[in-house]
């Protein structure tokens, strides 16, 4: 059956924005739009001709299940009930899965990547991301896109932005000369099914960046941004240190996750310059040391002290071996809130307008990871809690930046102040 035949069928009649999407061949196909664009239905109708052309097994996945069922019940309900569809057997379970296998062997499945961990194990023909901004990084990378290998399986990504998380760089892939990825990106204007009326009436009651991003579609980094006040216009500036300055060290152990290292060092009048970091996946402490020794080796040519190293309290054995391997480290101040709100305040401007912390241009994972670090969880207290994942050189940043707060007595770690 043509695209055009089943639409027909279907009673479904795409606007433009949607049509493109249905005639892009791509392989990966990225839908950024604002809400009430038609996201859902247009995701779910892509897919459903599959279900009639052979046996497939396909994935609606969201950040809950919830989120993913308008995508799933839309197909269910078509291919059920305009198309006859016979169903052999559905399955349920609350908060995590729904599932229906048709007659013909075809099987799709609603998910959450609230525990990604439990995705792994099957493959899959196609795979559709609903509102995937909300989905960490992790379950994409680790635990999803994996099932796609085997079958040679397609993947649909649609989403409101949020922030510039890893969604804007699937999106900017998408843009780039390539067969297998195709980007698409609408505001809510542009359903023509959507009063105008109303989409004005949001416009002026929400603040224009909120506007732009949930209406407009564009990767504002308004959402909950858990550093709202880094900028890179007025943060991120050349800063080598100086000779006689002390440079100090925040370290985040990871392997298969980065390991982080960034270098900062504090002004006279207690402005924090971090100038540069290390950034690097699967390699040894051993490794890890090395590169740290050579620019230390560096700067000392250059007349910048060694000071300390404020590394991962957690990771007792790693910070042993780093010290074993010539970088003397100590145990950081852990506490995730209070760090945070260590580093906005440096971030704040001074009463000279500039800022108490400046990032260096080299330092592109961490202004990457300042610009993407976004709240997504609550803690028993109701306190928010950031996305973890994509906060390797933060939390490296964080650890220099307690540290130099607390002023503790670091001599023992051949700390210069």
């Amino acid at each position: 059956m043509t695209r055009s035949a089943l639409f027909t069928r279907l009673d479904y009649d795409p606007h433009q924005g949607q049509l493109r999407l249905h005639e892009s061949d791509a392989r990966f196909k990225v839908l950024i739009a604002g809400a009430r664009f038609g996201k859902s239905l247009a995701s779910s109708h892509d897919v459903l001709r599959d279900l009639l052309s052979r046996e497939v097994r396909g994935w609606f996945v969201g950040p809950t299940l919830a989120l993913a069922e308008p995508e799933y019940d839309y197909l269910v309900q078509h291919a059920r009930g305009r198309l006859g569809l016979e169903a052999s057997r559905e399955d349920y379970s609350a908060r995590a899965h729904r599932g229906l296998t048709f007659a013909n062997g075809s099987e799709v499945h609603c998910l959450s990547a609230l525990q990604p961990q439990s995705l792994l194990g099957r493959e899959i023909d196609w795979l559709v991301l609903c509102e995937a901004a909300h989905i960490a990084r992790d379950a994409y990378e680790r635990f999803l896109r994996g099932r796609l290998v085997s079958r040679e399986g397609r993947l649909i990504v649609a989403t409101t932005p949020r922030g510039h998380n890893w969604i804007e760089e699937l999106y900017q892939r998408g843009l780039q000369a390539c067969d297998a990825w195709n980007s698409f990106r609408y505001a809510t204007w542009d359903n023509p099914r959507v009063l105008p009326a109303e989409i004005e009436e949001a416009r002026r009651t929400l603040p224009g960046p909120i506007f732009d991003e949930q209406f407009g579609g564009a990767f504002t980094g308004a959402s909950g941004r858990v550093y709202p006040e880094f900028e890179p216009a007025r943060h991120v500036l050349a800063c080598d240190p100086p000779a006689g300055a002390v440079s100090l060290r925040g370290i985040d152990f990871g392997f298969t996750q980065p390991f982080a290292c960034v270098w900062l060092c504090v002004d006279h009048d207690g402005r924090i310059s971090v100038f540069d970091e290390y950034f690097r996946s699967g390699a040894t402490v051993l490794d890890h040391a090395r590169e740290i020794v050579r620019r230390d080796e560096a700067l000392a040519a250059r007349g910048v002290l060694r000071g300390a190293s404020f590394a991962d309290p957690a990771a007792r054995a790693e910070r042993e071996a780093l010290a074993q391997c010539g970088v003397p480290n100590g145990p950081a101040e852990n506490a995730l809130l209070p760090g945070i709100s260590r580093v906005r305040q440096a971030l704040l401007p001074r009463a000279d307008g500039r800022p108490g912390l400046v990032v260096h241009p080299r330092c592109v994972n961490l202004i990457r990871e300042f610009e993407g670090y976004i709240y997504e969880e609550l803690t028993r207290a109701g306190e928010p809690l950031p996305v973890k994942g994509d906060d390797h050189a933060l939390d490296a940043l964080r650890y220099g930046v307690m540290g130099l707060c607390s002023r503790a007595d670091w001599r023992k770690f051949g700390v210069l102040w």
